[in-house]
């Protein structure tokens, strides 16, 4: 990695000195702050990497710039990325794209204190360009604000997106107005006192069916977690009420239910993970499957889910299996939602292979996969199949 970095924070000292030296000529008068109070430093970085020498990950070209520090009311951050193609990554795959370009800016703000705690207000965009072989250009876009508020035992968060950022991973729902509040209960033990987290969303159904596409979705949820620095528990209940929106639909959609428990631990070379939720989701009766207007879908079915996670990291290799029941993200949808369940075993090699040529950050990994997908009609589909992935730097 070739690297070249270059701090400028000489010039925002040398103009706190001279504003200070101009403020002290000057009548008392209340204090405000100035321009060096609001940027403390300025700091411009530049990193760059030959092509074909390093990782595939890292970029051709990054660069960086930044007005203040955490300590500052007001902070600025931009950065620039040229990322590398895959035309060169594996000379035995056809390539998909010549490379890319991302930029980024961030601003951070700190407001009045109220109640004993200041608000924290931060704006963040990011476009990206990819460059296809094809002469095509995908362009992606994420805009995100985000206001916080610590006061006491609660935090209060309030974040509003557009575009990838609103991207749910566990749900197909795209959440553009999300509102979270976190309250530390008292205990007497402070390795792993509990919290109570409530949450609320407006989000529209991520799907390609063109009925459901304009769907809109409220969720809320109430959790009740314990932490400590080995383990993560939550007690959660959530709701998720499809309605409204621009999608013209033939019947009304009743709210699902999630009832649950989550636990996370990491002992040493082991993780785990493993959710097991009681659902109540909408069904349709046969005069809702005919498609008439008006028609409602009161009734539910319930049914257990469940996930589980299992790594082992060892000094060569990397050994982990997941395992899923009744699980899908388009679950609280009668109609188009289905039960999925899912078994992986992964096997990693990379690292003993590395030992041997670490020049080429070689990649090598075997994995075996079997699904299953029940629709609400009882149409069964599923497949398995065994994978093995190589690929070096060069």
């Amino acid at each position: 990695m070739l690297e070249l970095t270059v701090r400028l924070r000489a010039t925002a000292l040398m103009a706190a000195a001279l504003l200070s030296a101009c403020a002290s000529t000057q009548s008392a008068g209340p204090a405000r702050p100035g321009p060096a109070a609001l940027a403390s430093g300025v700091e411009i970085g530049i990193d760059g990497a030959l092509p074909l020498v390093d990782t595939r990950g890292d970029p051709l070209l990054a660069g960086r710039v930044g007005i203040g520090d955490d300590s500052a009311p007001l902070r600025y951050h931009a950065t620039y990325m040229l990322e590398p193609g895959d035309v060169f990554a594996n000379p035995t795959a056809r390539p998909k794209r010549f490379g890319g370009q991302r930029f980024g800016q961030e601003l951070r703000m700190r407001l009045p204190v109220v109640a004993g705690s200041p608000l924290a207000l931060k704006f963040r965009a990011e476009a990206r360009d990819v460059w296809q072989t094809d002469r095509a250009i995908v362009e992606q876009q994420r805009q995100l604000a985000k206001l916080e508020w610590s006061p006491g035992l609660a935090s209060l968060a309030l974040q509003w997106g557009a575009g990838d950022a609103t991207a749910d991973s566990r749900l197909a729902l795209d959440c553009a107005l999300r509102g979270t509040l976190q309250v530390s209960l008292p205990d007497g033990s402070a390795a792993a006192a509990p919290a109570m987290h409530v949450t609320g969303r407006d989000c529209h159904v991520r799907t390609s069916d063109p009925r459901y596409s304009e769907l809109a979705a409220a969720t809320w949820g109430v959790a009740l977690a314990w932490h400590s620095s080995e383990y993560q528990t939550e007690l959660l209940f959530s709701v998720i009420d499809p309605g409204g929106g621009e999608a013209t639909l033939h019947q009304e959609i009743d709210a699902s239910y999630e009832f649950g428990l989550s636990h996370r631990r990491a002992h040493g070379d082991w993780s785990t993970e493993a959710l097991v939720a009681m659902r109540y989701a909408p069904s349709w009766d046969l005069s809702a499957r005919s498609g008439a207007v008006g028609a409602y879908a009161g009734d539910s079915d319930a049914y257990w889910m469940a996930k589980m996670s299992l790594t082992r990291h060892l000094p060569a290799v990397s050994l982990s299996a997941n395992w899923s029941h009744s699980a899908d993200p388009m679950w609280f949808m009668p109609e188009i939602g289905q039960q999925k369940h899912r078994l992986d075993v992964r096997l990693d090699l990379s690292r003993m292979v590395a030992a041997v040529a670490p020049d080429v950050n070689p990649q090598l990994s075997m994995q075996w996969n079997w699904h299953e997908a029940r629709s609400r009609a009882d149409a069964v589909t599923g497949d398995n199949a065994i994978k093995l992935s190589m690929a070096v730097a060069w």
